[in-house]
């Protein structure tokens, strides 16, 4: 009598159906798609409903080592889709419970379907139908089989059995290695570590840092894909080995490099690492002063082409150098300010930026440079709205007038366009070119990226960030703006899960916690939008604003302090009138909101070009009054 086991084929919970051996989630007859990783998990958790899924277990069942993915957002945005799906609410869960900073526990209450199966007989024609018969094995005649020829039948056809798994199994692997292989050569400068000892140089590290990503980035734009700077800061004083790096970041070679500093002159290392065995492929030491820096870092860009096999001419030497050293370095200076993304460090650009187009007029990196952080300072609303396009827009124009094809200050002129004069198609067309002349300019497709959302393009705005996701991965503004891309699509708990991901690792990103109190205040999640609006208010408001919201809360809940948080743009400017109407809209008082809404037109505040697709101003849409603001956008762009 041939032996029985058991097969699970699949479970029932709730309205839906999981077929375990094809993957298949039916809802009421009706089959819900799936992308890959989303039903790989679920795969996992039903298969062991009950109990808690680690992270490293599905990190190493989903991303096995050899996939260079960013597994921490890649898991992240695999549970939101999932959620989606099932229509889970990760606060309230029916079907997935998150255990925080641990895993995940399927917590539905599951119906399992299983069969019982014989086991089969092995026969060749199990192997595949062109396998050849296997003769019986030759052995010396007797009365009665020796047990002994029975086992070596049965051990060639598992072997033969196991050998066409093996064979499976290796095509398998091969193809999941080419799926997630890089399609280029992927590097990133680490943050060079300053060891002078002296914190006022950390401006040149991160200067010399930025440059050579700017020489590698322009090397061989179609075969080698070099990380922003922003991701690579986050590595600063990180003590992460090389393969982890490799891994979060999705690339092959580190250049890793330090500062000296012996009497008046600087000594600068550098090495080109490959991150899978930590071998240096190429190492070289610059002794000098820092007016012979360009060299340098030609040198190095050079250098790192040959080693890698690029088959490109060498870097340009030809491109513009400011004719005194003090225009270079004190550019080096407003890009260390930039980077920052504070007030202060905004205004200490500007300065520094201006000092150095002061000292060279024909300086048009810096000139561009300048022009984004004017625009910034404006939406950031640290500056008056007007002054800083003005600003803006002249600075980035003469950086075209001198170079044309500096590709950051077409972003600047497109981010003015659109943010500033409401010119949606002037922008877009800045963009193009921007992108054009630098592919991997991560400002150009994370502003085109706001621009397509803002018009409701959705599915091009989630492929200009993946480009510039692709470039700067661990980027908090970009991440954070990827859950605000969520939200705009309505895609609620997908949005909530990315941008609590950013907050975990920075927990002080004000963005993050502005775009999470929007998010869940346009849920109806009054508690955990209160939460959310009170670090925001703790954060723009001054102690004695911030007394009368927190006064307001105890006495009349989450409306009231909303009201008195908008009530401050009557007093003095906090955050814009836009957000003042979103207050009035979560507080249920749709006539403030309008007031709002029109006074920011009037103001040409440039955030009012978010709202035509917000869902915070979704019960307006109907209203005459905000659809005729809509169309005076729309129609009447300032030039």
């Amino acid at each position: 009598m041939a032996t029985a086991y058991t097969i699970k084929t699949g479970c029932r919970f709730g309205p839906f159906v999981l077929d375990f051996r094809s993957g298949d989630l039916i809802r009421n007859g009706r089959p819900i798609r799936l992308q890959e990783k989303p039903r790989s998990v679920l795969l996992a958790l039903a298969e062991r409903p009950g109990e808690l899924i680690t992270r490293a277990e599905l990190h190493e069942r989903l991303w096995p080592e050899d996939t260079f993915v960013d597994f921490e957002d890649g898991l992240n945005a695999a549970m939101s889709k999932l959620r989606e799906a099932l229509g889970d609410d990760i606060q309230a869960p029916r079907y997935i419970e998150t255990v925080r900073g641990r895993g995940y526990r399927f917590i539905a209450k599951i119906e399992v379907d299983s069969v019982r199966e014989p086991i089969p007989l092995l026969q060749p024609s199990l192997v595949g139908s062109r396998a050849p018969a296997i003769e019986p094995l030759k052995t010396t005649p007797s009365p009665r089989e020796s047990p002994f020829g029975k086992t070596r039948r049965r051990s060639v056809v598992a072997a033969i059995l196991i050998a066409g798994l093996a064979a499976v199994a290796a095509l398998t692997i091969a193809l999941r290695w080419r799926v997630a292989r890089p399609s280029r050569i992927s590097i990133a400068v680490l943050p060079f570590a300053n060891m002078t000892g002296e914190v006022s140089r950390d401006y040149i590290c991160n200067g010399i840092t930025e440059e050579l990503i700017a020489r590698l980035g322009h090397l061989a734009p179609g075969q080698l894909r070099v990380i922003a700077p922003t991701s690579a800061q986050s590595y600063a004083n990180s003590k992460k080995p090389a393969q982890q790096i490799a891994r979060e970041l999705n690339l092959q070679y580190l250049i890793e490099g330090s500062l000296q500093q012996q009497g008046a002159n600087i000594r600068v290392a550098a090495q080109l690492v490959r991150a899978a065995d930590q071998s240096c492929l190429w190492a070289d030491v610059y002794e000098g002063d820092l007016s012979d820096q360009f060299e340098f870092e030609s040198s190095v860009a050079d250098s790192v082409g040959h080693a890698l096999s690029l088959r490109v001419p060498a870097i340009s030497h030809n491109e513009y150098r400011p004719g005194k050293y003090a225009a270079h370095d004190a550019y080096l200076k407003g890009l260390y300010f930039l980077s920052q993304r504070s007030k202060q460090g905004f205004e200490q650009a500007i300065e520094s930026f201006g000092d150095a187009v002061a000292i060279d007029p024909k300086y048009a990196p810096a000139y561009a440079r300048l022009a984004v952080t004017y625009n910034l300072m404006g939406q950031y609303t640290w500056m008056n709205a007007e002054n800083a396009r003005s600003q803006a827009w002249a600075a980035a124009e003469q950086a075209l007038s001198l170079d044309p094809s500096e590709s950051e200050a077409h972003a600047a002129l497109g981010f003015s366009l659109w943010y500033y004069k409401w010119d949606v198609t002037g922008a877009e067309e800045e963009f193009r070119k921007a992108i054009a002349l630098e592919p991997d300019s991560v400002d150009a497709h994370h502003w085109y990226e706001q621009l397509l959302m803002t018009s409701g393009r959705f599915p091009e705005a989630e492929r200009q960030m993946q480009a510039a996701l692709d470039v700067d991965p661990r980027s908090p503004i970009l991440r954070t703006n990827l859950g605000w891309l969520y939200y705009f699509e309505g895609k609620f708990p997908q949005a909530i899960e990315q941008i609590h991901s950013v907050v975990k690792e920075n927990p002080d990103f004000l963005t993050a916690h502005y775009k999470l109190w929007y998010a869940y205040s346009a849920m109806g999640h009054q508690m955990l939008g209160w939460q959310e609006f009170e670090w925001v208010a703790r954060s723009i408001a001054d102690p004695a604003h911030e007394q009368r919201i927190m006064a307001a809360y105890r006495s009349g809940g989450y409306a009231q302090a909303l009201k008195a948080l908008a009530a401050g743009n009557d007093v003095e400017y906090y955050g814009s009138k836009v957000d003042g109407a979103r207050c009035m809209v979560f507080a249920g008082d749709r006539a403030a909101a309008l007031r709002f809404l029109e006074r920011a037109f009037q103001d040409h505040e440039g955030w009012l070009i978010f709202a035509a697709f917000d869902p915070t101003f979704t019960s307006l849409r109907n209203d005459a009054r905000f659809q005729q603001i809509m169309m005076r956008i729309r129609e009447s762009p300032s030039r």
